[in-house]
């Protein structure tokens, strides 16, 4: 029951119980593809080009995102623990100390706050740069991406992703990549491999928006079936983006 152990190097630590059935959706996502400065596109590229520029968006994401601060509200519901379970936190980037979190207002359990809010802040701020990134990243060492179609109503280009390997730390589903920025602006999916024979199914959507330069997460919805305990749901909304000294207003 120690999955988190296992993947810390994704963005998870260990935890027990059921509780992690509520945030593994989550873990998968939350080394986020917050990706970077527009490069503007003019035609339709050829599926290549667009993953070349996606990929190109992330490592310039990489090394030039600057200061900035953000709110963000955790929420988990289940039959187990209810459905008033919320966190909310004030978060600070820098480029050369990472993440920092600040409690804001609390609800609910302190069970869930402890092994399942907890543990994804710490996974965060373990896991925000350097090597563990690199691993999980949405690039084409680590995934396969197959052109599905262009979607007129999102302006983006769709691709399913399927991991290289079996690995748990990687997802397999869709991503929707911008027409004109090549940030990811939605992923939906599941993980490449159940955490366990328990789990029914696991899903969850991870969406972006642009803030100034830059695309950053605003909201996270994942669902997880598991035997004998039924769904559970995590809910994360991102807000209140301060990129530097220009606070930029969610969309």
């Amino acid at each position: 029951m120690k999955i988190f152990r296992q993947i810390a190097r994704h963005l998870a630590t260990a935890t027990a119980g059921r509780d992690k059935w509520f945030i593994y959706g989550a873990m998968l996502l939350l080394n986020s593809l917050t990706l970077g400065p527009s490069v503007q596109g003019s035609s339709m590229l050829a599926p290549e080009q667009v993953i070349t520029r996606m990929e190109q968006q992330l490592v310039r994401q990489m090394e030039t995102l600057g200061n900035y601060e953000a709110r963000r509200r955790y929420a988990v519901a289940s039959g187990a623990v209810g459905d008033r379970n919320y966190l909310v936190v004030k978060e600070q980037y820098t480029a050369r100390e990472g993440k920092q979190f600040q409690v804001l207002e609390r609800g609910g359990s302190k069970q869930v706050e402890k092994r399942v809010f907890t543990k994804l802040m710490e996974a965060e701020q373990e896991n925000a740069c350097g090597k563990a990134r690199e691993e999980v990243s949405m690039n084409r060492h680590n995934y396969k991406f197959t052109f599905s179609r262009y979607d007129t109503q999102e302006h983006a280009y769709v691709f399913a992703v399927e991991p290289r390997t079996e690995n748990r730390y990687l997802l397999r589903g869709t991503i929707w990549v911008d027409d004109k920025d090549f940030g990811v602006r939605r992923i939906e999916g599941e993980p490449a491999v159940k955490p366990s024979v328990f789990v029914r199914k696991t899903h969850f959507i991870h969406e972006f928006a642009k803030f100034g330069d830059y695309w950053l997460p605003v909201r996270h919805r994942s669902e997880t079936d598991v035997a004998l305990i039924g769904r559970s749901t995590l809910e994360i909304d991102y807000f209140d983006y301060e990129m530097e000294n220009h606070k930029e207003e969610r969309p």
